[in-house]
C-alpha cells in the first residue's frame, strides 16, 4: 500500500469518527432541550463524550505538543462538572446556584486561555508580541465601554451584592480574555477546520454567558431554553476539532510572511486609545463622573501597553541593525572564498555570530554535491545527498519538522525538534539543488530565519562564482594542454570519472580509432583488454596525485594489430586546475621490437650461440 493510499484511509476512517461523534453529540443536544428535567445527566455526558473525543484525537493524532489538548480537556471537563451541578440544583427559573457551580466556571477560564496560548506560541507572527499587545489594548477599551455602557448599569440598578458583583465582574473579564484568545489564534494559527471550530466553540460560550446574565438580570435562567445552544456549540466544536487532522498543524512553527501593519489595524488601535479620554470627557459634561476609577484603571493598563509596545520596537530595531552589521562582516570571508570548504566555515561563523547569545544550534551545509558539514572539509559521494523540502510559498525556506528529514541529516542535526532548510538558489523559490540546514528552538528560528535566508543566497552566488571560475580555469588549462600537445606523439587524455574530456590528436595516430562525441574511455577498449586498464585507473584513484600509477598496456587496434603503450595515469580531480583523471599514453612498440631485435642478435653473437649454430650445422 503507497503513502498515498494510506492518507487516504487514514482519512475515511477519520470521516468515520468524527461523523459517529457528531450524530451521538445530536442526539444527546435534543435531550438537552427535550427533557430538560434530566440536564444533570445530559450534560454530564455531552462533556464527557466531548472529553473522550480530545483524548481519542491526541492519542490517535500524536500531535507535537499534547499538554494545550490536555488543557483544553481539562477545561471541557470543569465546564461539564459545572453545568452538571447546575442542572442538579437549579430546577426552575429563579433558583439559587450552588457555589460550586462558579467555582468550576471560573477554574475552567484559566484551563482555557492556557491551553489557547500555548496552542499559538509556535506562531512566528506573535512572537515579537506586537499584535498581542495590540489586542490587550482593543480588549481593555472593549471592557470599558462594556462596563460602562451596560454591565456598571445594571448592577447598580439591581441591587447585587458584593459577592454577585464580583462573580459577574470575573465572568465578563473571563469572557473578554476568551475573546481575546481567539482572536489570536485566529490570527496566529493556520487557516484550518481545527482553528475555526475552536474558535466557534469560544464564541459559543461568549454568546451564552451573556446570555445567561441577561436571563439572571431579568428574572432566572430557563433550563433547557435558546440560551443552552451556545454551551452546547463549545462542546460539540471542541470535541470535533480534536478530531480533525489538521488539529496536529496548530502546534507545528508556522510559516511566518512579511510584517505588514494595515492603515485599518492603526485606526483601530489610534480609536482604542482615544476611549479612555473620551469616556471621560462625555461623563464630565453630563455631570458627575461614574466610573472615573474603572477609567484611570484602564487608562493606566493601556498606557503600560503602548509603552510595552514602544519599547519592543525599539529592541526589535537594535536587532536587526545588528543582524545587518552581521550580515555585512559575513559577505567578506564569502566573497574571497574559494572552495565549498570556504564557503561552508564563513556560513557557520556567521550562524554563530547571528544566533542569540548561548543559543545551542546545528548547521548541516549541502552545496549541492554531497553534504559538508558547516566548518569541516570533508565532503560525500552525490549518492550520499539528501532530499531538499520544497520551500514554503513566497518565502526562500521552509521550517520543517527534524523527524521528517533523513535519517543520517537527522542525526547531525542533534535533538532539535524543528529544522529551518534554506535551498541553495539565488531566484524563489526551488525544491533542487544544494540545502542549508539549521537546527534550533523556534524562537531562534524564528528571529534568524531572514537572516539565514539571505545568506543562503549570498552561498549560492559564491558557489555559482567558485564554480564558475574553476570552469574558466579548467577551460583555460584545457586550451593550454592542447596547444602543447598538438604535434606530439604522446597521447594524453583527461577523464571525467569515465567521460572523455579532452585528447590529443596522436589518439588516433596511436590507437588507430577515431573518438566518439562525448565517449567514454572504455569504448576505445577492446573487452578482452579493459581489465588491465580498469586496475591500473583504480590503482591511480588510490594513489597521491604526485604518485599516480604506471603501467604498460598491450592494446589491440580495430584492424586486428597489437600496439604496446607505456602508461601514467594521475588522478588530479582534486586540483583545481584540472579536475579530472590525467592518462598519459606513448607508443613503445617500436622501440620494444628493437629491444627484442638485439638481445636476440646478442645472443646469437655470444659463445653459447656460436656452438648452437655449429651443433645444428654440423648434424644437418
Amino acid at each position: 500500500m503507497t503513502s498515498r493510499e494510506k492518507d487516504r484511509q487514514r482519512e475515511r476512517v477519520s470521516t468515520r469518527i468524527t461523523a459517529g461523534y457528531l450524530t451521538l453529540m445530536a442526539v444527546l443536544g435534543v435531550s438537552v432541550f427535550a427533557a430538560p428535567g434530566w440536564a444533570a445527566v445530559t450534560w454530564a455526558a455531552v462533556g464527557l463524550t466531548s472529553v473522550c473525543a480530545v483524548v481519542v484525537g491526541v492519542r490517535r493524532y500524536a500531535p507535537r505538543a499534547r499538554a494545550p489538548w490536555w488543557l483544553l480537556a481539562g477545561a471541557i471537563l470543569a465546564m461539564a462538572a459545572g453545568d452538571t451541578i447546575f442542572g442538579a440544583a437549579v430546577r426552575r427559573p429563579g433558583d439559587p446556584s450552588p457555589v460550586m457551580v462558579d467555582v468550576c466556571y471560573l477554574s475552567m477560564l484559566p484551563l482555557v486561555l492556557a491551553g489557547l496560548i500555548q496552542l499559538t506560541r509556535t506562531s512566528v507572527v506573535l512572537r515579537d508580541r506586537t499584535r498581542l499587545l495590540d489586542l490587550l489594548t482593543f480588549t481593555c477599551a472593549a471592557a470599558l465601554v462594556l462596563w460602562i455602557v451596560v454591565l456598571g448599569p445594571g448592577i447598580r440598578a439591581n441591587g447585587l451584592d458584593g459577592l454577585d458583583k464580583s462573580v459577574l465582574a470575573a465572568y465578563m473579564v473571563g469572557d473578554l480574555l476568551l475573546l481575546t484568545v481567539s482572536m489570536r489564534l485566529m490570527v496566529a494559527a493556520r487557516r484550518s477546520s481545527a482553528v475555526a471550530l475552536l474558535a466557534v466553540g469560544v464564541w459559543g460560550v461568549v454568546a451564552a454567558d451573556s446570555a445567561y446574565w441577561i436571563a439572571d438580570l431579568s428574572g432566572g435562567w430557563q433550563p433547557g431554553g435558546p440560551g443552552e445552544l451556545g454551551y452546547l456549540l463549545f462542546y460539540v466544536c471542541w470535541g470535533a476539532a480534536a478530531l480533525r487532522p489538521s488539529m496536529v498543524r496548530l502546534t507545528m512553527p508556522a510559516q511566518a510572511g512579511p510584517a505588514r501593519l494595515p492603515h485599518w489595524w492603526i485606526a483601530v488601535m489610534w480609536l482604542s486609545l482615544t476611549v479612555p479620554a473620551g469616556a471621560l470627557f462625555v461623563e464630565s459634561v453630563a455631570g458627575p463622573p461614574r466610573n472615573g476609577l474603572v477609567i484611570a484603571v484602564a487608562t493606566i493598563i493601556m498606557a503600560a501597553l503602548v509603552l510595552t509596545r514602544l519599547s519592543d520596537a525599539i529592541t526589535k530595531h537594535r536587532r536587526s541593525l545588528a543582524r545587518e552589521r552581521g550580515l555585512r562582516e559575513a559577505c567578506g570571508p564569502l566573497m574571497v572564498a574559494t572552495g565549498q570548504a570556504g564557503v561552508a566555515a564563513a556560513i557557520r561563523a556567521a550562524i554563530d555570530g547571528l544566533a542569540p547569545s548561548g543559543a545551542p544550534h546545528r548547521v548541516v551545509f549541502d552545496p549541492g554535491d554531497g553534504a559538508v558539514p558547516a566548518g569541516d572539509g570533508e565532503g560525500r559521494r552525490p549518492s550520499d545527498r539528501y532530499p531538499v523540502p520544497a520551500p514554503a510559498p513566497d518565502r526562500r525556506s521552509r521550517l520543517a519538522p527534524t523527524r521528517t528529514l533523513h535519517p543520517d541529516l537527522r542525526g547531525r542535526l542533534g535533538g532539535f525538534e524543528t529544522t529551518l532548510v534554506c535551498p541553495l538558489t539565488v531566484d524563489l523559490p526551488t525544491a533542487g539543488g544544494g540545502a542549508l540546514f539549521v537546527a534550533a528552538d523556534d524562537e531562534v528560528l524564528g528571529a534568524m530565519r531572514d537572516s539565514v535566508e539571505v545568506l543562503a543566497a549570498q552561498a549560492a552566488l559564491a558557489l555559482e562564482r567558485i564554480a564558475l571560475t574553476d570552469a574558466a580555469n579548467r577551460h583555460d588549462s584545457d586550451r593550454y594542454v592542447r596547444t602543447v600537445v598538438q604535434n606530439t606523439a604522446d597521447v594524453v587524455v583527461v577523464l571525467d570519472d569515465e567521460r572523455i574530456r579532452y585528447a590529443s590528436p596522436s589518439l588516433a595516430t596511436v590507437l588507430g580509432i577515431e573518438l566518439p562525441a562525448f565517449g567514454a574511455f572504455g569504448d576505445l577498449i577492446r573487452p578482452e583488454d579493459r581489465e588491465q586498464v580498469v586496475r591500473t585507473l583504480e590503482r591511480a584513484r588510490r594513489s597521491r596525485a604526485d604518485e599516480g600509477a604506471r603501467d604498460c598496456w598491450s592494446l589491440r587496434r580495430p584492424d586486428g594489430t597489437r600496439v604496446l603503450v607505456e602508461v601514467s595515469c594521475r588522478d588530479l580531480r582534486a586540483d583545481r586546475m584540472v579536475r579530472g583523471i590525467v592518462v598519459t599514453m606513448r607508443d613503445v612498440t617500436a622501440q620494444r621490437g628493437q629491444e627484442r631485435e638485439l638481445i636476440r642478435q646478442a645472443l646469437l653473437d655470444s659463445p653459447a650461440g656460436f656452438n648452437r649454430r655449429s651443433s645444428t650445422s654440423k648434424y644437418r
